[in-house]
C-alpha cells in the first residue's frame, strides 16, 4: 500500500503537467480559437476536480499532524494559508476565464486572465515543492504505519464520494 504523501506527490505531478498546460495557454489568449477548448478544459479542472487535492490535504492528513504539530502554526499553518491564497486567486482567475469563454475577449479579460493565472501558477508550483519537499518528509517521518492507512482510506472514500 502507498503512503498517503506517496499518493499527493503523485497528484502533484499530474497538477504540474496541467499548470504547465495552463502557461501555454496564457501566452495565445488571443488566439481565442486555438485555445477555447484547451482552457475550457483546464478551467473545469481548476474549478472542481483539483479542489478534491486540497480536501485531501486538509481532512485526512493534516488532521493526523495534531500529534506532532500544533495546527496554528509552523509549515502546516503556511500550507493552509496559501491554500486559502489559492483559492481566492483562483475564484477571481475562473470569473475572468468565463468571461472570455462567453466570447468576451476584451483587454481587461485578458489582462485578469494573464495576471492571476501567472500568479495562480508560480505559487502552486512553490507551494507543490514546500508540500513535497518540507511538509510530505515530516509526515514521513512522524506517522506511523496505522495512521497511514487510514489517510489512504479517506482518500479513497473521497474519491469515491467525488465520483
Amino acid at each position: 500500500m502507498k503512503k498517503p504523501t506517496e499518493l499527493l506527490r503523485e497528484e502533484h505531478q499530474a497538477v504540474l503537467e496541467k499548470l504547465d498546460a495552463l502557461e501555454d495557454v496564457l501566452t495565445n489568449l488571443e488566439q481565442e480559437e486555438k485555445i477555447s477548448a484547451k482552457l475550457k478544459v483546464l478551467a473545469s479542472f481548476f474549478e472542481t476536480d483539483f479542489w478534491l487535492h486540497f480536501d485531501k490535504e486538509e481532512k485526512a492528513l493534516f488532521p493526523e499532524f495534531d500529534n506532532f504539530m500544533p495546527r496554528g502554526s509552523g509549515p502546516l499553518a503556511v500550507m493552509i494559508d496559501e491554500h486559502e491564497v489559492l483559492r481566492e486567486t483562483n475564484a477571481v482567475m475562473q470569473e475572468a476565464m468565463t468571461r472570455y469563454l462567453n466570447h468576451d475577449g476584451s483587454a481587461e479579460v485578458i489582462q485578469a486572465i494573464r495576471q492571476n493565472g501567472h500568479h495562480f501558477i508560480e505559487f502552486l508550483r512553490n507551494h507543490i515543492f514546500k508540500e513535497d519537499s518540507i511538509l510530505f518528509q515530516m509526515a514521513e517521518m512522524h506517522l506511523q504505519p496505522i495512521q497511514n492507512e487510514k489517510v489512504v482510506k479517506l482518500f479513497a472514500e473521497m474519491d469515491r464520494d467525488r465520483t
